[in-house]
């Protein structure tokens, strides 16, 4: 229901108004429906007193002769008498309004006096219903007791006037027994009430007027009070919204809408000077933050880690440059998935970093890995919480370092260290076995001497003495050969550097074994690279080092079941920067363990059985491509057999072909 405090002032003028207006108005109309039923029972007040006067007047008169109107019986004959002719008058004398009059009949219809119808009869006379209303009268007559007033209505055309137009009439009649006389007076009631006319129409006009008097105040008060005040409120209005150029101009100069319309002209200028001032402090803090929103932008976009937000449910939100680069995923597909789907450990993986989360509220260098869209990527997680105004979280945000560099150089350093340590062994070893070598050396030519003067100077007398002695002949000339082997450890031998080609010790080492290999149907494939540069090398020593290699390679494909395959060849490459060629010898066979890959390279450890190695082959090699200023390198798996790659700085950048 609206009240009346949230109407528009407009309305409240009028709804004023016309409660004033609405009880004057109906105090006017009651005032003028009592006087009209006033005057109109005056009116009949007086149609009754007529009738009343007749009557009394027609009872107080003594033989009175009417024809047909008396009782008694009288002669037919018989004159009026003075009584007669004096009622005769009087009732004809009576004009009541403009037409109206005064009659008497008897109760069956004959008419005694009448101004036009004396002596006829109008029993059956009916009105414009057809109502037989001289009938009606005569019926009440009879039942009428004293001096009982009756009265009836009836719509009347007098057409022996020339009417048309019906209109209602009214009769007043009291019965007169003695004489079976019905005295009636009647008009029309439009006559009877005249006087009501004008007092209708003058009240008419006086609820006009107020009504106009209404009307007239309420435009005034509209024009003065309300239309100033509409115009204040739809200023305020647009105000409001925005439009800041307002100004109200009021007709009037003191009054206190002027007052009030002043007021908000002054209020609506210092909201317009307010409002520039804070739009331009608005432009300057919009510039100041938008340079820093492309700063930081550009800060976020331009780093190399991946830069990721998420809602509560561990959906994307946004992921930077670096996070795009770093999986091969473009932003579209990123944004939208669950960050868990990325992850290698799944939704586990998520929940213990979130676990973290919750429980110190950011976490630090927490390794894991990422599918990206070719391969899995080891990265450092550094994330947050992030919490709205209120402190409430709302996701959460990570920072993904790409750390397969580092993992590849600590893996290079890893390689580094044990070659460091292995050098340090094998140096220190090599000047042990140096010194066992030269003490081992003297008395095994003694030892070999004397045996062969023994075998001379059997000279095949005894030869079971003769079987011993070559046993231990024999076991001379391995001991010799382990003493050279110590030697060569040591490199008490003269190592001779000249410009070669890698592809050289390479080739002449394959035509040695090459035939062996076929025997044992080992496929061979040679991938060398022509036009190498050179290298400063003996190439004795890289051939047996290359011998060794396949050597090595022959044995482990020898009770290997698999599909018998060699690869020896030799590629560009580079050294601590530097450039550098490399050549590499590769079998299928069944790998090297991993726990033993480590070890394969120290002094007198060996796999094989007894009397098939000493552990020294590998060492040795190590130590002569040291010594060269280059590098082995090991990739040994079940699925890819192994791989040993030999790099050695080049001397120049002129390559040589091959011969």
């Amino acid at each position: 229901m609206i009240s009346f405090a949230n109407l528009k002032i407009r309305t409240k003028l009028v709804v004023v108004f016309f409660t004033v207006l609405l009880p004057l108005l109906t105090g006017e109309l009651l005032t003028l429906w009592y006087f009209q039923n006033t005057l109109q029972n005056a009116a009949e007040l007086e149609l009754t007193n007529v009738v009343k006067h007749l009557y009394r007047s027609s009872k107080l008169q003594k033989n009175c002769h009417f024809p047909s109107g008396s009782k008694e019986k009288t002669a037919k004959n018989q004159a009026p008498n003075a009584n007669t002719v004096f009622l005769e008058k009087l009732f004809l004398s009576y004009r009541i309004g403009k037409t109206g009059y005064a009659f008497v009949i008897d109760t069956r219809g004959n008419v005694i006096i009448h101004p036009a119808k004396k002596g006829q009869n109008i029993f059956d006379s009916r009105d414009l219903r057809g109502f037989q209303f001289i009938k009606e009268i005569c019926a009440r007559a009879e039942k009428m007791e004293g001096e009982a007033i009756g009265t009836i209505r009836y719509p009347w055309v007098n057409r022996e006037e020339g009417e048309t137009v019906p209109r209602m009439k009214i009769v007043k009649f009291m019965y007169l027994s003695k004489w079976d006389w019905i005295v009636a007076a009647g008009a029309y009631e439009e006559e009877i009430y005249a006087a009501v006319g004008p007092v209708e129409n003058y009240t008419f006009l006086l609820i006009v007027l107020s009504v106009f008097l209404v009307l007239f105040l309420t435009l005034a008060m509209n024009r003065f009070i309300t239309r100033p005040v509409v115009m204040i409120s739809k200023a305020a209005s647009r105000l409001a919204n925005g439009n800041l150029e307002q100004n109200v101009h009021v007709e009037s100069e003191r009054d206190e809408l002027a007052i009030l319309a002043n007021s908000f002209n002054k209020m609506a200028d210092q909201i317009r000077q307010e409002t520039e001032n804070l739009e331009r402090l608005v432009d300057n803090r919009t510039k100041e933050l938008k340079e820093s929103i492309e700063k930081y932008r550009n800060l976020v976009e331009s780093t190399v880690d991946g830069i990721v937000t998420s809602d509560r449910s561990g959906t994307i939100t946004f992921a930077n440059t670096g996070m795009v680069k770093m999986l091969g995923f473009e932003r579209d597909f990123l944004v939208g998935r669950k960050i868990w789907k990325f992850y290698v450990g799944g939704i586990e993986q998520a929940r213990s970093i979130m676990r973290l989360l919750k429980a110190e509220g950011n976490i630090t260098n927490y390794e894991q890995k990422l599918i990206a869209k070719d391969r899995n990527i080891p990265i450092f997680t550094s994330a947050s919480l992030l919490r709205d105004s209120e402190g409430k979280k709302t996701g959460s945000l990570g920072i993904f370092s790409d750390i397969s560099v580092r993992k590849k150089l600590e893996k290079d350093l890893q390689k580094a260290q044990a070659s460091i340590v292995q050098t340090m062994k094998l140096r220190a070893l090599g000047d042990l076995v140096a010194g066992v070598a030269h003490e081992i050396n003297n008395p095994l030519m003694a030892s070999t001497t004397m045996l062969h003067i023994i075998q001379k100077n059997l000279d095949g007398c005894d030869t079971k003495m003769n079987a011993r002695v070559d046993l231990l002949r024999k076991c001379n000339e391995r001991i010799t050969k382990i003493v050279n082997h110590l030697r060569e450890f040591s490199r008490q031998s003269v190592m001779e550097k000249a410009p070669i080609s890698i592809n050289e010790p390479l080739e002449n080492a394959l035509i040695i074994c090459t035939q062996q290999l076929l025997n044992m149907q080992v496929h061979v494939e040679k991938s060398f690279t022509e036009e190498l540069p050179l290298i400063m090398g003996d190439s004795n020593y890289l051939e047996q080092v290359s011998l060794d290699l396949i050597a090595n390679a022959r044995d482990a494909l020898e009770s290997c079941e698999c599909e018998k395959k060699l690869c020896v060849g030799s590629m560009l490459s580079e050294l601590d920067g530097k450039p550098a060629v490399a050549a590499f010898i590769q079998d299928s066979g069944p790998g090297i363990p991993q726990n033993i890959q480590d070890k394969i390279f120290e002094p007198f450890f060996t796999t094989k059985g007894a009397g098939k190695g000493t552990g020294l082959g590998l060492s040795i090699c190590y130590g002569i491509i040291e010594e060269h200023g280059g590098r082995i390198d090991l990739d040994s798996s079940p699925e890819n057999g192994t791989k040993f790659t030999i790099i050695i700085p080049c001397e120049s950048n002129r390559a040589e072909p091959i011969s």
